[in-house]
């Protein structure tokens, strides 16, 4: 006659392993899915790609803006500020990033599109409205690699008020030597 007790634990040891032992490459891949879908649906991945600057990719792998604009809406603002930034469109996405508060490089993001857009107006000949895009540049915020842009729209601004000569343009040279 057998130990009750050892078959008690023979069935417990069955229920407890039996799981792990029946576990396939079907199911292995369908966990891994489900996991990619969650990240994607909550906006993981996105926000990912976001950070480093690929925003028109990670606008394509929102796949559920629905979700981002009600949990995360500060994320999706970021990412379509920086689709704007990236198609060239300077002026909505300095807007768009100065509207956006919870996101610490929407902040960056900002003066970098400042300096851009100052850029593209110095180029069309608009000095009043780069001296004020220039203007709004937070120095401290700028990264390496957009500080030397930022040197030469401020010398490309002071040459040209100087040139003028008025007593404003005495004044907007003293801001932006200040400035930069």
């Amino acid at each position: 006659m057998e130990n009750h007790y050892s078959v008690y634990q023979k069935i417990r040891q069955d229920r407890t392993y039996r799981t792990l032992g029946k576990m396939s490459w079907w199911r292995v891949a369908l966990g891994i899915s489900l996991l990619l879908l969650v990240l994607l649906i909550s906006g993981t991945v996105s926000q990912f790609f976001a950070s480093g600057g690929h925003f028109k990719l990670a606008e394509k792998l929102m796949i559920a803006p629905a979700w981002m604009e009600k949990y995360k809406p500060e994320t999706k603002k970021y990412i379509e500020a920086g689709v704007l930034f990236q198609e060239g469109d300077y002026e909505s996405a300095f807007n768009a990033f100065r509207s956006i508060e919870n996101v610490k490089a929407a902040s960056s993001m900002e003066s970098v599109s400042a300096v851009k857009l100052a850029s593209e107006r110095i180029g069309a000949g608009e000095y009043e409205g780069a001296f004020d895009a220039v203007m709004a540049v937070d120095f401290s915020q700028l990264p390496e690699n957009n500080l030397q842009e930022y040197q030469k729209l401020c010398n490309a601004l002071c040459e040209y008020y100087k040139n003028e000569g008025s007593g404003e343009a005495d004044s907007r040279v003293n801001a932006l030597l200040a400035a930069g």
